[in-house]
């Protein structure tokens, strides 16, 4: 097992050289790290065939769903052209499915009462952004009280090992909002892109997302009970295109519901204290709207890849389904056209769906799952 533990290490170092974001993190050998690092670069039709060997060599489930992911990855970088379902299948594995339209539907109306006033729904929830963006100056405080707080509820909740910490960088010009990149040690680099303003009833589930209750959380029980503990030293490679993002990313997004619940009272204390008013009660109902939609984005990832869609027909249903400013539209779809593994997007959805179904509201069985070795299809 230590053997094929360090090959699939190596092999997922060797193939992080052609695609910058496919390796989330290492924080594992140094050694081994600056072995490969001072490779010459093996090329991604010789690394397809080292991950086909490889996998033939594996036993065990979990490290044999990675390894065919970076197989598939190899594949990709080679030229080979993966359906997009197929590619779902093989590195996310999971079924990339289409999202019903019926919610969306059911989102508008809930919009539509939580927003009165003139002009129809998208105009009202484009003036209710404007009206609840945080002032810039502000951002940076906004989103440190918030961690602060967060981190009270989690220790509370959930649990934190003790010397967890985390560093916060402000940024523009990136395709998300938020990224958690995980350095070991337990501490996290957090980044936080500005290209657009930030809405005050995203600042608690962002920072949940990244930090307490999701990611930051994940990542530090996974060094201290799996990596340190247990010596499962494939565990400090995290890659980014893998069965793995799914269940990362369903904790994620499941975590801030266990902490904070949907987080908007908790926004209004911290940006009160900051002098900014913001409604709780509107941002609630809207908030929960909003939920609903997040699906989109995935669909117009499966347009754009899965069904040939031009970015402009992309944008049109995008417009007419999450209701979104043409700033935030704008976003959604580059974002999506930018993509270098595009079925990424259904990892936030489908990972929700999966991890709150097997979590069902119960903080212990959360608190599992960070350390669990547990595939999609498993959950």
């Amino acid at each position: 097992m230590q053997d094929v533990t360090q090959r699939y290490i190596e092999l997922g170092l060797r193939l992080g050289k052609h695609a910058d974001e496919l390796v989330d993190s290492f924080y594992g050998s140094d050694e081994l790290a600056q072995r490969i690092e001072a490779e010459e670069p093996r090329e991604p039709p010789a690394l397809a065939e080292d991950a086909e060997v490889l996998l033939g060599d594996v036993t065990e489930p979990w490290l044999e769903a990675q390894v065919r992911a970076l197989w598939a990855n190899a594949r990709k970088l080679a030229g080979e052209k993966l359906g997009y379902e197929e590619e779902g299948e093989l590195v996310y594995g999971i079924e990339l499915r289409w999202h019903d339209e019926e919610p969306f539907g059911r989102a508008a109306e809930l919009l539509d009462d939580a927003l009165p006033g003139n002009g129809d729904v998208r105009s009202r929830l484009a003036r209710w952004y404007e009206q609840t963006a945080i002032p810039r100056e502000l951002v940076e405080q906004a989103l440190r009280d918030a961690a602060e707080e967060l981190r009270r509820l989690t220790r509370e909740r959930i649990g934190l090992p003790d010397g967890e910490e985390y560093d916060l960088e402000i940024v523009t010009g990136e395709r998300w909002l938020g990224y958690a990149k995980y350095l070991g040690g337990l501490r996290t680099q957090i980044s936080v892109n500005l290209d657009l303003p930030l809405p005050a009833a995203d600042l608690v589930h962002l920072t949940s997302h990244e930090i307490y209750g999701g990611h930051h959380t994940h990542r530090v029980w996974q060094e201290v009970e799996l990596v340190r503990g247990r010596g499962q030293a494939e565990r400090a490679l995290d890659l980014l295109w893998s069965p793995e993002a799914v269940v990362s990313e369903g904790i994620a997004e499941t975590g801030p519901e266990l902490v904070a619940d949907d987080g908007q009272e908790l926004a209004a204390d911290v940006l009160g204290r900051l002098g900014f008013a913001y409604d709780a009660e509107v941002g609630s109902r809207v908030t929960k709207a909003r939920l609903m939609l997040w699906p989109v984005s995935a669909n117009v990832a499966m347009l754009l890849h899965g069904r040939g869609a031009s970015p402009e027909e992309a944008r049109e249903y995008a417009a007419e389904w999450s209701l979104q400013p043409d700033d935030r539209l704008d976003k959604l779809v580059d974002s999506q056209v930018r993509s270098p593994s595009p079925g990424y997007q259904h990892t936030y959805w489908q990972g929700h769906e999966l991890v709150s179904a097997h979590v069902g509201g119960d903080r212990g069985r959360f608190r599992e799952l960070l350390t669990g070795r547990v595939l999609p299809g498993e959950l």
